[in-house]
């Protein structure tokens, strides 16, 4: 009876202890405390002693509630229970003619899954492993909405409602934690504290923890959780904050996920299939931070060389010396060598490189390992085996994945159409996916026979047994090499030949196993050609001289020679091969009439000139040499031969004898240059017109004629009657007559010709005097020719009239016709004088 009346009395204290409680419906906000947007139902009358009718302001940072207007304003209708709009600017509230009234927050709610070691799981894989740490899970919480549980007592948390969503679509609200417990992920009773462990209490929260402890609230190894991704998140609905708000970060968290793995040990390739020269990676997939054995299986009797190799330096992979057969399977056996060579020492090369490794997983039990293959790597199917260790002793828990390694492949192009002239340059390139350098060397007539330097291809690029290749290419990072081939330097004969491009050192003798590519070239020898624009001048024309230099030469020089006339200029190349060099006007206007010589040089294959000019060394003295006389040798007055003559000063040669001597010169074995040459005549510049003839009034006619001045010189041609004198100003100053100006046109019997269409319709019965003047030459001739009155009419034949015709009448004769006054065409006349005179005085 005593002990159910004492029961009795415990039951009756702790419900009048509970009814002593302030009720946990409405959250009574301290003054200055923490409110939240979308929360409803807050008590701020309590205690800020805010009532009905208050009318609350907020201020912008930097102003003074004090003194400032405030930005914005509300009128408080209910205190007692308050709703925090979500529109309601953050930050600080007062009471418009009171104080701080409380401040505003945006809510801020973060998840994550962690292990009990401590390493963060979210959006992770999971071993389903019983027993260990990293299989029991707990749910970390950052929010700011801790400042509930800490401003307004802990009755009032800020609830968290935690779901995790299943891989076949279904959701728990309670998980199992390692000790076998059901841990419920919904808020519970909020004066319990032991049965509300989703309450947020401080920032960071671990659920289901206390200041001193961090319990796990998930163990993922219960046969309850098969493997599958899951997914989960929280969110606080709190006086209604996430009904009101409902926004992710801020009352419910972003949703995340968690793939639950079995403990099996995978391995993955990145390629199937791997061009050697290529890396690849492997990716190990197990229990975290643990020891794995990592090796190309089944290799123990190739070499290291010709097996894929781990690179040194990744995280958690070191490359060892011990061979797999260093470990010990779980029944006690000892596992034999499986990678290359007897000798351990050998599985690590000098670069660091090796067939075995010991690697460790990270937190999450995944390590990608990266191999290397290079050209010495064997085209075949390879295994990589992977195998978990434990206290050095290799575990039955492995996996291996197969994959291919082929050869790649080597081409060759040469740009352009494969034609080339002796100096050009020509740009070699192609794909190398077989090895990291190209190997370049050529094969033609009479070259050695296993190939020779393409810069030099009479040196065979083996000897001794040893093949040495000069030119080597780096192959880029997308596969492609290039090369800058200059055919000037190889000093080729003309011919085909054929240039081969190899992915490893070998040579032409020892492409069985190797990859190459070869292409086909024809050299030819440069030449040049070259045309004038006349063959005869006259003084003051300008001549060109066109033509045609092959194989990529930089300049040509031009020779002139004439008597008592040396000169000599250099002339550029255009991309086309095409040049065109100028005598000037102002150098033909200064030569004499006779015949001059012109000697085109092009350098060929070399690219310098091997016959030059030198008016330095001796004062007074240019010089003509080979590069050999003038620029080894100190050429002298006295020195002059076969190769060096003086072309200016005493002793020179002139003109064809110049010529002559320059042109046996280059014709010297020891000169590589070519040349054309061509000859000019230079004339005194001269007009001549065709006879005219008589013409008469109303006709029209063409007035033409020669000359040796050049295409496009522009002719005044004036035709005025003779008639055409001063007069006394009371005479009628009759006058008829026409002017212009014509160009020279090519013509086609040696000479150029013109022409002028002139219209007698305006002109009068008179002598007139045709005058042709050059606008820019001194040349200048005139003729003359009647125009006759009337057109002469061609009689037919006078047939006998009948015996009884009367006599033919005769017309009499018209009378001289009145002289007409001038006219339009008289004027125009006149006009076009005046024409002709502007361009004269414009000329000189």
């Amino acid at each position: 009876m005593t002990k159910r009346l004492t029961i009795a009395l415990i039951a009756l204290l702790a419900l009048a202890m509970i009814a002593m409680l302030p009720a946990a419906a409405a959250h009574v906000i301290p003054n200055n405390g923490t409110v939240f947007r979308g929360e409803q139902g807050l008590d701020i009358g309590t205690t800020i002693g805010i009532v009905a009718g208050n009318t609350l302001a907020w201020y912008a940072a930097g102003s003074n509630p004090a003194t400032d207007a405030p930005q914005a304003t509300m009128v408080v209708t209910n205190p007692a229970s308050f709703f925090v709009d979500p529109g309601m600017n953050l930050g600080a509230w007062y009471v418009v003619g009171g104080g701080a009234a409380f401040v505003v927050a945006d809510p801020t709610l973060a998840i994550s899954v962690w292990d009990m070691n401590n390493v963060d799981r979210t959006d992770a894989a999971v071993i389903r492993l019983a027993g260990l740490p990293q299989s029991e899970l707990k749910f970390r919480i950052i929010s700011n909405l801790d400042a509930m549980a800490s401003q307004r007592g802990f009755i009032y948390p800020a609830n968290l409602t935690i779901r995790v969503g299943t891989p076949d679509g279904n959701v728990f609200t309670t998980l199992i934690n390692a000790s076998g417990q059901q841990t419920a992920l919904t808020p519970g009773n909020p004066f319990a504290f032991a049965s509300n462990q989703t309450a947020i209490r401080s920032n960071p929260w671990w659920v289901y923890s206390s200041a001193l402890t961090q319990q796990d609230v998930w163990d993922v190894s219960n046969a309850q959780y098969k493997r599958g991704i899951y997914t989960f998140w929280a969110t606080c609905n709190v006086n209604s904050m996430n009904d009101n708000y409902n926004v992710v970060g801020k009352t419910k968290t972003t949703t995340h996920t968690i793939e639950l793995i079995d403990e099996d040990t995978t391995i993955t390739a990145n390629k199937d299939v791997v061009v050697r020269n290529n890396d690849f990676a492997v990716t190990i997939t197990g229990r975290p931070n643990t020891y794995y054995a990592l090796w190309v299986k089944g290799s123990s009797s190739e070499s290291n060389i010709t097996v894929p190799r781990i690179k040194t330096g990744q995280q958690g992979v070191v490359v060892s010396h011990a061979p797999v057969g260093a470990y010990t399977w779980k029944t006690g056996t000892t596992v034999t060598a499986d990678t290359p060579g007897a000798n351990a020492l050998l599985n690590l090369l000098a670069d660091g490189t090796g067939s075995y490794a010991n690697v460790t997983t990270n937190d999450n039990g995944v390590r990608t390992v990266q191999f290397m293959t290079n050209q010495s790597t064997n085209d075949k199917t390879f295994t990589i085996r992977v195998q978990r260790t434990q206290a050095g002793v290799i575990t039955d828990d492995y996996d291996e994945v197969k994959l291919k390694v082929e050869k790649g492949a080597v081409t060759i192009t040469a740009s352009g159409d494969r034609t080339y002239y002796l100096g050009q340059e020509v740009t070699l390139s192609g794909t190398n996916s077989d090895s990291g350098i190209t190997y370049l060397f050529i094969t033609g007539p009479n070259l050695p026979g296993a190939g020779g330097d393409i810069n030099a291809p009479s040196t065979a690029i083996t000897a001794g047994g040893a093949t040495n290749i000069a030119v080597q290419r780096t192959v880029k990072s997308d596969d492609t090499w290039d090369y800058k081939w200059m055919t000037g330097d190889a000093m080729l004969d003309p011919g085909t030949y054929t240039i081969y491009a190899v992915s490893q050192e070998n040579d032409k003798n020892n492409l069985a196993n190797v990859k190459y590519g070869t292409v086909s070239v024809v050299i030819r020898k440069g030449f040049i050609t070259a045309t004038p624009s006349a063959t005869t001048v006259a003084k003051g024309d300008k001549l060109y001289v066109r033509g045609t230099a092959e194989g990529e030469p930089a300049n040509i020089q031009i020779w002139l020679f004439g008597v008592n006339k040396f000169q000599m200029e250099q002339q550029n190349v255009e991309d086309d091969a095409s040049f065109e060099y100028e005598i000037t006007g102002a150098t033909t206007a200064g030569l004499s009439a006779g015949q001059y010589f012109i000697v085109a040089q092009h350098p060929m294959a070399n690219g310098q000139f091997d016959v030059l000019d030198d008016d330095t060394t001796v004062a007074g003295l240019t010089f003509i040499g080979t590069r050999n006389a003038l620029i080894n040798n100190i050429p002298a007055a006295n020195a002059v031969g076969a190769e060096l003559f003086i072309a200016e000063g005493n002793g020179r040669l002139q003109g064809s004898d110049a010529a002559e001597a320059l042109t046996r010169m280059l014709d010297l074995q020891s000169i590589d240059d070519t040349y054309t040459k061509l000859t000019f005549l230079v004339e005194e510049p001269w007009i001549r017109l065709d006879t005219v003839g008589d013409k008469y009034v109303g006709t029209k006619f063409t007035i033409t004629g020669t000359t040796n001045l050049a295409v496009d010189n522009e002719l005044i041609v004036e035709v005025t009657s003779s008639s055409f004198k001063p007069t006394d100003k009371t005479a009628s100053g009759e006058f008829a007559g026409q002017s212009g100006v014509v160009k020279v046109v090519q013509g086609d019997a040696g000479y150029n010709t013109f022409s002028m269409e002139v219209d007698a319709s305006g002109f009068t019965p008179d002598e007139y005097i045709v005058k042709i003047e050059s606008i820019e030459a001194d040349a200048t001739t005139t003729a003359t020719f009647n125009v006759l009155e009337g057109v002469p009419v061609t009689q037919p034949p006078a047939t006998q009239p009948p015996a009884t015709q009367p006599p033919a009448t005769v017309v009499p004769t018209q009378p001289p016709a009145t002289p007409a006054s001038p006219g339009f065409g008289a004027l125009v006349a006149i006009a076009g004088l005046g024409a002709v005179a502007f361009l004269v005085l414009r000329r000189d």
